[in-house]
């Protein structure tokens, strides 16, 4: 009899934890490509449900749009308590799973620039953080930094709905402010490296604003900038640590805890319905000295004292 109730002093507390690992909540989360500013964005996420009982499941479409919708599925056959999809191709991936008449998954976008463009406003089982940053701003700071500045390449995906939104919202800013749009369509990221140098030859500099195809190839633009001596801006202020000049944009792992709380706030039983679509909270300078000194610039004190981070 001893020997018995010893073994039940082992055995069920196993057993409790074992049906408790069984019923924890998954949260699965897609993101479109691994790049910097999105594994910041997953880290952010994770900070916020950091001390929950959740399963969070991560996975990368690697850029192909294809590879999200069947990762999309794959998840959907999981029923998880949540899906995140990180980027617009991913949510385009998922949301069709958010809708579904039988056993809808509560959809959270996050880093989707241009949720209406996507298709995601309006939509009863779907909310999420926007990643959009005015981009008048943006050009003021290019122009700040490189006063000559009269030609911009913009090397984008036409197959991701926010990098075409971009494009079409900076036509007129560029037109109003005198500054030429250069534009390579690349629909691959290792079509980018060659869209970029064609922009190079003939741009100031080179602008990435939140393509995810692109910033997937951030490292390689970078380098050929340097090779025909122009800067590389960016919106993430993340990308600036792999040689852009500068960055005026969110926060990725702040956009990425501003999702988690939404998805926190689902775990808890606050309906999907009531958390409305949010925008960035704030907006950072980041500058990069090295790149500076590699192009020759110099960057005013002034700009200097405002920005969040510089790099030295």
């Amino acid at each position: 009899m001893k020997m018995l109730y010893a073994l039940m002093a082992f055995t069920v507390p196993f057993g409790i934890s074992a049906r408790a690992a069984d019923v924890a909540p998954q949260i699965c989360i897609l993101k479109i490509v691994d790049h910097v500013a999105l594994d910041e964005t997953v880290r952010g996420i994770r900070d916020v449900l950091a001390g929950r009982s959740v399963k969070i499941l991560v996975d990368s479409a690697q850029g192909n749009s294809a590879l999200a919708l069947q990762i999309g599925q794959k998840f959907a056959a999981k029923k998880p308590a949540v899906a995140v999809a990180v980027g617009t191709v991913a949510a385009q991936g998922l949301v069709k799973y958010a809708e579904r008449p039988r056993e809808p998954i509560p959809l959270v976008y996050s880093s989707v620039t241009d949720p209406a463009s996507a298709g995601l406003l309006g939509r009863k089982n779907v909310t999420g953080v926007s990643n959009f940053v005015p981009l008048r701003p943006q050009l003021e700071l290019f122009r700040k930094l490189l006063p000559g500045l009269s030609a911009l390449g913009v090397p984008y995906n036409p197959g991701e709905a926010n990098s075409v939104a971009i494009v079409e919202a900076l036509r007129p800013i560029c037109e109003e402010m005198g500054i030429g749009l250069l534009l390579r369509a690349a629909t691959r990221t290792a079509e980018m490296p060659q869209a970029a140098a064609e922009l190079a030859r003939r741009a100031d500099a080179l602008f990435i604003s939140n393509d995810n195809t692109a910033l997937a190839a951030l490292g390689v633009i970078v380098a050929v900038a340097d090779g025909q001596g122009i800067p590389v801006f960016v919106s993430d202020t993340d990308a600036v640590q792999l040689g852009a000049l500068a960055a005026l944009g969110p926060n990725q792992r702040e956009v990425g805890r501003q999702t988690g709380r939404l998805v926190a706030a689902i775990l808890d039983g606050t309906p999907i319905g009531a958390l409305p679509p949010e925008s960035v909270e704030r907006m950072e300078l980041f500058l990069n000295l090295s790149a500076a000194r590699r192009l020759g610039l110099t960057i005013d004190g002034d700009l200097l004292k405002k920005a969040k981070e510089v790099l030295p």
